[in-house]
């Protein structure tokens, strides 16, 4: 009698065990399944190119090309243009907010407008995803005709994809 009592809880216990190894697989895996950094990369890029362009178009160029999209940091890009244009402050937000609205990843960056003949910042703003945190200034005030370029720099998404990676790596070992 004692020996069933003791098969039956050994069994019980090897049970709850199995399942319990199968939930870590399971969330292992869903931690595990993320989307390739290569593609995302590469649609953030066209997305810029999206914002160049556009803003060339509200300026009356519809002519002139939008150069290379540089990457001058690891969530840093720059926009460069072929010819000088005159942009609305308001216009550059309003574009960049919309068009970047399709990129998942993109809550929370900072956009300042450098020209190539002065040092220095000629207009920025920043956004986040909590909106009462944005930094817009100079909104309805026209930049005068000149070769700007365009900086957009991205909040890091590392410190979350470490984050679940350690969570992922470690759910094993429990």
């Amino acid at each position: 009698m004692l020996n069933s009592r003791d098969f039956q809880s050994r069994k019980g216990k090897y049970l709850a065990g199995s399942i319990l190894v199968l939930l870590i697989s399971a969330i292992c895996a869903a931690f595990s399944m993320t989307d390739s950094d290569d593609f995302n990369i590469a649609r953030r890029e066209i997305l810029l190119r999206k914002i160049a362009h556009d803003l060339l178009l509200q300026s009356g160029d519809s002519t002139s090309r939008v150069l290379p999209v540089k990457k001058v940091a690891e969530n840093e890009y720059q926009i460069r243009f072929e010819q000088a244009f005159s942009f609305q402050a308001d216009s550059l937000v309003n574009t960049t907010q919309r068009v970047l609205a399709k990129d998942p990843l993109s809550s929370n960056y900072v956009v300042t407008v450098l020209n190539s003949s002065e040092s220095g910042v000629a207009y920025g703003y920043a956004i986040t995803q909590n909106k009462k945190d944005d930094i817009v200034a100079c909104i309805g005030r026209k930049q005068p005709k000149a070769h700007y370029m365009i900086n957009i720099k991205f909040k890091s998404t590392t410190i979350n994809t470490v984050k679940n990676k350690l969570l992922s790596g470690g759910l094993p070992f429990l």
